[in-house]
């Protein structure tokens, strides 16, 4: 690529230098436009230019092209035929829909993992418990995401739901799910990633033990905890208002007993 692509935005204002994985050109003009778009930085209503967007990023209009295809996929942009590409709205209340979509779906994936899970998906969740453990110590909040990411998605697969599974792909790669976390929103300190590391290892606990209903308490927990520091995040990024209030125990876990507490360390 003949530019450098652009800095990420962040909450400290403090612009650091973006890390990417092997991607091809489209994937990474789309990411950067997406996290303007996330940050607010692009508006909903503007129009995005291939000529401009082109001579910015140092290529050519194909994959710009692309890259506004992605942002579509995403729900990010709007394409109207001879008319152009335009930039979605897109609210801190549509990306909570989003967590609670996932988080729902991974209630479920959970709840059948502790009830006749896949075997096999029992040992890789032990490992990715492990690696979370290693990475909590490790300041780097967007590798302990990816990590938490993982475990997430070896639960969906341990359901032997192949639906569900597809459903939490699609979810990932069809909606701004991907684009949200191009930038840390969640573990920024070294207790916050351990509670979380704690809370997935009494999830791995309740599902050996085959107790779903303690399985869905600590996941639930763990990733209604994400969603509202995320949202929180965003928020101040973004310079606008979101009433987490709303969002507190929408489900309806409530505190957790004291049976079903987090594992201790060790």
């Amino acid at each position: 690529m003949a530019a450098t692509l652009r800095k990420p935005f962040n909450d400290n204002q403090h612009d650091v230098e973006r890390r990417f994985a092997p991607r091809t050109i489209p994937d990474q003009v789309a990411e950067e436009l997406g996290a303007e778009i996330v940050s607010g930085r692009r508006k909903a209503g503007e129009r995005l230019v291939e000529l401009d967007l082109a001579r910015d990023f140092g290529v050519s209009r194909g994959p710009i092209r692309e890259a506004i295809r992605i942002l579509e996929r995403r729900r990010l942009v709007d394409i109207f035929p001879r008319r152009g590409a335009y930039i979605r709205p897109l609210s801190l209340k549509s990306v909570a829909d989003l967590f609670n979509v996932r988080t729902a779906l991974s209630m479920l994936a959970v709840r059948t993992m502790a009830t006749t899970p896949v075997e096999s998906f029992i040992d890789t969740l032990a490992r990715r418990c492990d690696e979370l453990r290693v990475a909590v110590e490790i300041n780097d909040p967007m590798a302990f995401a990816h990590t938490t990411t993982r475990a997430v998605k070896t639960i969906a697969r341990g359901s032997g739901n192949e639906l569900l599974v597809e459903l939490l792909t699609d979810l990932a790669n069809q909606t701004v799910w991907e684009t949200i976390w191009k930038t840390p929103l969640d573990y920024q300190t070294r207790d916050i990633r351990r509670l979380s590391a704690d809370l997935m290892a009494s999830t791995l606990k309740a599902i050996r033990q085959r107790k779903p209903n303690a399985a869905v308490t600590h996941l639930g927990q763990l990733l209604e905890s994400d969603r509202d520091r995320a949202l929180s995040t965003l928020s101040r990024i973004r310079g606008e208002t979101f009433d987490l209030s709303a969002l507190t125990h929408s489900d309806g876990h409530g505190a957790m007993p004291a049976d079903i507490a987090p594992a201790p360390r060790g």
